[in-house]
């Protein structure tokens, strides 16, 4: 009975060593006491959270870490010597997956951003410093103004992540010709408002008359994404104008006057779900991007 009582434990203690091992290696992640940019030292021990505690930290921003994936943070504060130096904190996101630290990211660059070179892709936006770079989304506050020490820490953090520094796959199915760069996002549930699009890459691109964003969502079968194109289809008929058959892209194919995106082109390309809108480009344009995406991506057939 011991014998089978040990099995069992031992099975169960291997069965958490995955998640096990990564809240223990993700602290060695911060950059060591007084070792990161030789000019400030970390104040405080590592903090940690986890899905069920997040709120405790970051309270009202605790749901979106949560939808895109969160499974735990690790943080610390950094602090120069001297009574007047105010702390750097650093916290770093293990969003499980380098799409999701990626479309958390991604969700959280707002206003007034300049693109930084760190990790796969960084910015920095007043106080703060923040990068994604394999399945962790760093976040790195600077409170007294030394932006210098905040960024040769948010390298040396950067530096300890393995893992490629580029975009994630998934992106490569978007074409690259006309797209703006820093304008790919990804969201991980209810695209456009709608809880039937989900697990969908977005990018923005210049079109002759004005910009416009294309949407793929990704579903398990063709089935589905087409049963989420017919939602779609039901809506705009009810809430849009407009709405035509836009035969020469599909069977599964049609174009709208949406009420908020302005024009939109749809289409179905196996499990995925194409989605094209703009609020100046007219519906030629949208109809190249759609036809375009189609016939060059990769991956999406």
């Amino acid at each position: 009975m011991r014998g089978w009582f040990r099995l069992c434990f031992a099975i169960f203690i291997l069965s958490l060593w995955p998640a096990l091992a990564t809240a223990a290696d993700i602290s060695t992640l911060l950059p060591a006491s007084g070792a990161a940019a030789g000019r400030v030292w970390r104040e405080t021990k590592p903090r940690a959270y986890q899905p069920d505690n997040l709120w405790n930290y970051i309270d009202g921003g605790a749901d979106l870490f949560l939808a895109y994936g969160f499974i735990n943070l690790t943080g610390a504060d950094y602090i120069r010597p001297g009574a007047d130096a105010k702390p750097i904190t650093v916290d770093i996101y293990d969003m499980g997956a380098p799409l999701q630290a990626f479309g958390i990211f991604a969700a959280e660059r707002a206003g007034a951003w300049k693109a930084a070179s760190i990790g796969a892709q960084g910015y920095v936006g007043g106080p703060l410093i923040a990068f994604w770079k394999d399945r962790y989304y760093v976040k790195i506050a600077v409170l007294d103004d030394d932006m210098e020490a905040g960024r040769k820490l948010a390298e040396a953090v950067a530096e300890r992540i393995s893992g490629k520094a580029a975009l994630p796959a998934e992106l490569a199915r978007l074409p690259l010709q006309k797209r703006l760069a820093d304008s790919e996002r990804y969201v991980k549930k209810g695209a456009l408002g709608h809880k039937f699009l989900n697990e969908v890459i977005s990018a923005d691109y210049r079109l002759m008359k004005g910009a416009a964003t294309l949407n793929m969502a990704n579903f398990e079968t063709p089935k589905a994404a087409q049963a989420a194109w017919q939602k779609l289809r039901a809506f705009e008929q009810q809430a849009g104008k407009n709405l035509k058959a836009v035969n020469d892209l599909g069977a599964v194919a049609f174009a709208a006057r949406d009420s908020y995106y302005g024009e939109m082109i749809t289409a179905c390309q196996g499990r995925f779900l194409l989605i094209a809108t703009s609020e100046k480009a007219g519906r030629k344009s949208l109809y190249f991007l759609a036809r375009q995406t189609i016939s060059e991506a990769r991956g999406i057939r």
